[in-house]
């Protein structure tokens, strides 16, 4: 739909505030406390890190563009929508929500303090720039879930009842991120397609080694919650930064993250749901 029906970039501005309603339904079903941080957390942060480093001076060899698009996809945190995707696989829901309050500020810090060194900068990155539309995004919803469910447990229930409704929310984010690159690709672009296809190939390789070290990094029992902590990026936040501060063309990498990492979460989430009509046959 994304391909046939391009206008969902227009729409890009809403996709914040339908993640606030994915993770108000989200936050409301788990009970989150610091107690849930965790040595592998420890882990997935330094990774988020030195992943970036790695991809950067990897790829520096072939361009400053392909180098600066695997700092940007390294470097980016765990999307906001994260914790609503665990829901449908299945896996630790606290442990995903714990990864994105953790990521997004040291992200957000990061970038400023990094990017600097690596590419001359006209503009200079503000962390409040940053960190508001983290604190908006996840922050509120986590308030507001906070809130209903320490003061009333029938209306607790009663607003689960509806959870169902970020599932939705969801498929039409990935309409209007696909949307959004698609309408790039046909309209806004002035490059040849060669540099298109070897971003695309860049991002498709990172976007399965970040998912598979998540992976790896924690117990098998959270494989999937591993893979979203370090794999399913802010690719909203890399979007802004690279458009923002270094180069149009280094846009692509997130909006080409976009459809790859939805493609394997889509994967993921239909091998789980097979798995779970086997057991109930």
């Amino acid at each position: 739909m994304g391909i046939l029906l391009p206008y969902g970039h227009a729409y890009t501005d809403w996709i914040r505030y339908s993640l606030i309603i994915m993770l108000f339904f989200a936050f409301l079903g788990i009970n989150f406390s610091l107690e849930q941080f965790s040595k592998t957390h420890l882990r997935l942060m330094v990774a988020n890190l030195v992943i970036p480093a790695v991809l950067f001076f990897s790829l520096l060899p072939f361009g400053d563009k392909h180098a600066l698009v695997g700092f940007v996809l390294g470097i980016a945190p765990c999307a906001a929508a994260s914790p609503v995707l665990a829901q449908f696989m299945r896996t630790d829901i606290a442990f995903v929500t714990t990864s994105v309050i953790l990521t997004n500020p040291l992200s957000a810090i990061c970038i400023p303090l990094v990017l600097p060194l690596i590419l001359i900068v006209e503009k200079h990155i503000h962390i409040l720039d940053v960190l508001l539309p983290v604190v908006m995004v996840v922050g509120l919803p986590l308030l507001l879930s906070s809130i209903v469910k320490n003061t009333s447990k029938p209306l607790t229930k009663y607003l689960l009842g509806f959870k169902q409704i970020s599932f939705y929310l969801f498929l039409i984010n990935v309409w209007i991120g696909c949307g959004k690159a698609s309408y790039f690709i046909q309209h806004q672009h002035s490059s040849s397609w060669g540099i298109f296809v070897k971003i695309a190939a860049i991002t498709g390789v990172i976007s399965l080694i970040n998912f598979k070290v998540g992976e790896f990094l924690v117990d098998k029992e959270i494989k999937m919650a591993g893979g979203l902590s370090l794999g399913r990026k802010n690719t909203m936040f890399a979007l802004w930064v690279a458009l923002t501060f270094i180069d149009p063309i280094v846009a692509m990498g997130p909006i080409f993250y976009i459809i790859f990492q939805n493609s394997y979460n889509t994967w993921q989430i239909m091998q789980v749901e097979r798995n779970l009509k086997r057991q109930h046959a």
